[in-house]
């Protein structure tokens, strides 16, 4: 069990005084992450196919503190008919294809440029295969902004306004939301 996040005394004196979110240059309020620093972008309002939800668990599985990865805003949906995501994930793990962070588009670009899109530390993945799945209806998912990572080798991949979806799925436990998988592709 993951513990508790300390938030920064000034998350919780504004929470307490019921003062304004922080605002960008532009005067538009920005959303902050659990650990009270602000995000980029924010999780989508509507998504085709999906429904909001209440699952805090599984919120709280998903949406982590700056440096740890994850999803930095995010809200959870539950799916009302058959959604097709994307996995970019390692060949050389065969559990992997069926992990828990997928997108709602086809990858492009590099292998480099999706790393740095969605925080994905090396050493997780080396991103060479690519995989479409339907998630299963009445599934739950997180449907939120990229959140920064620090890496075991101490490189820093930022917080980005990608929007990635977790689903609860566990290729090594074999416990599976998605399905009508396309075969693995060599990707890119």
């Amino acid at each position: 069990m993951r513990p508790l996040p300390t938030l920064p005394l000034c998350v919780v004196v504004l929470a307490l005084a019921g003062c304004a979110l922080p605002v960008d240059r532009g005067g538009t309020s920005l959303e902050v992450g659990i650990d009270g620093v602000a995000c980029e972008g924010r999780a989508p309002d509507t998504v085709p196919g999906l429904m909001p939800s209440d699952n805090p668990a599984l919120l709280w599985q998903a949406r982590l503190a700056s440096g740890q990865g994850g999803t930095c805003t995010a809200k959870v949906y539950a799916v009302q008919q058959p959604v097709t995501l994307y996995r970019v994930f390692d060949s050389t793990v065969p559990y992997s294809r069926f992990g828990g962070w997928w997108s709602m588009v086809p990858p492009a670009g590099t292998p480099e440029s999706y790393r740095n899109a969605f925080a994905i530390c090396p050493a997780w993945s080396r991103l060479d295969r690519v995989v479409s799945c339907e998630v299963h209806p009445g599934t739950q998912v997180v449907v939120g902004t990229t959140q920064s990572v620090t890496c075991g080798d101490g490189q820093v991949f930022p917080k980005t306004a990608d929007v990635q979806v977790f689903v609860p799925n566990n290729g090594e436990k074999g416990i599976f939301h998605t399905g009508a998988c396309s075969p693995p592709a060599v990707w890119p």
